[in-house]
């Protein structure tokens, strides 16, 4: 089995299930990678959302306790706490969202470089690589020239836009969950090789694929689908 070498920084069964993988077949072929917590540290759309707080971008929303209704929220349904946070930003332009979007991408600081090779690596081995994020699109998308992904293959939760402003009425489906499948069903239209993701909102998505991989991290040892990725053969790496 060949190994190439931008797959020499990962865990042996990660990279060698990646490696089963790498001889062409008919067809396209295609990575599909969740982005907070995977292709960097940290959730780029929480960090995107308490700055449009602290900067009082979000009129109406109270900084004190935007935070703890956000986690109740998102308790409660994941995907409905995930499109309230894109529903506050109602009436903006999407011009200025798209400006800030990039600025906050442009200063983030915890991309992984791993994940960024293994992603050039792909593509150089024939892979269409996507992203399906249950952040906003918008911050994703203005992430995803660091990682080597480009734009038009981005996926997040986004809402309708009506003469350049933002709505509340969200567009459909919404990449959480199952609605990552449907998502990738309905925008790229092939089951993927490999998907990727570090939590058990990529839960269907990674179960979809051909073949799961699960991303971790070291110190934080109570990672729910970490713990469940050994008993279903799913490969881990920690960074």
């Amino acid at each position: 089995m060949r190994m190439p070498d931008w797959l020499a920084t990962f865990d042996p069964d990660f990279a060698g299930a990646i490696a089963a993988r790498l001889n062409p077949t008919p067809g396209r072929r295609v990575a599909v990678f969740d982005a907070d917590g995977t292709l960097w540290y940290d959730d780029i759309g929480e960090a995107f959302a308490r700055w449009l707080v602290a900067g009082d971008l979000l009129p109406g929303v109270d900084a004190a306790i935007f935070w703890d209704e956000y986690e109740r929220r998102v308790s409660e349904s994941r995907i409905d706490g995930y499109t309230w946070v894109v529903q506050l930003m109602a009436g903006m332009a999407e011009a200025d969202v798209d400006l800030w979007c990039r600025q906050l991408a442009a200063a983030w600081a915890n991309y992984r470089p791993g994940m960024k090779a293994l992603i050039a690596g792909l593509q150089a081995e024939g892979f269409e690589t996507w992203i399906c994020s249950a952040s906003n699109r918008w911050i994703v998308r203005a992430t995803a020239a660091a990682v080597g992904i480009p734009e038009h293959q981005v996926l997040g939760i986004e809402t309708q836009v009506v003469d350049g402003k933002l709505t509340t009425r969200p567009v459909y489906p919404r990449p959480c969950n199952q609605g990552k499948v449907d998502a990738i069903q309905k925008h790229i239209g092939v089951m993927p090789v490999f998907a990727f993701g570090d939590s058990m909102g990529d839960f269907e998505m990674l179960a979809y694929a051909e073949q799961p991989l699960v991303v971790g991290r070291r110190d934080h040892r109570d990672n729910e689908l970490v713990r469940q990725a050994p008993g279903r053969g799913w490969p881990v790496h920690r960074f």
